[in-house]
């Protein structure tokens, strides 16, 4: 019976997982449908009709690109920031330890 309990345990793990993995993916076709169709909006406005399938997706990967490395870049500068203030509140009880 022990074991029957297990198989289900690991059965009903599994499925939790790959239901995750499936909303996972779904999140990330989602993403890309709307960069997509942003780049399909922008062409077209730019260019009307006079543009391919082939610059729709050229344009969607420079844009995610774009957007990965600027989410590289701020948190690159929040790491700097919260180092910056480490050091001034360290300054400040240096100093405050100095005037007793």
């Amino acid at each position: 019976m022990a074991k029957l309990l297990d198989v289900y345990e690991s059965m009903v793990k599994e499925a939790a997982e790959t239901q995750e993995d499936e909303q996972l993916k779904q999140a990330q076709v989602e993403a890309l449908a709307k960069y997509a169709h942003a780049a399909d909006d922008l062409l077209a406005a730019e260019y009307g009709e006079d543009y391919t399938q082939e610059d729709v997706e050229k344009l969607a990967s420079m844009m995610i690109e774009h957007d990965l490395q600027e989410e590289a870049e701020e948190e690159k500068t929040a790491e700097w920031d919260e180092a910056g203030r480490q050091m001034a509140r360290a300054f400040i009880q240096e100093l405050n330890s100095i005037e007793e």
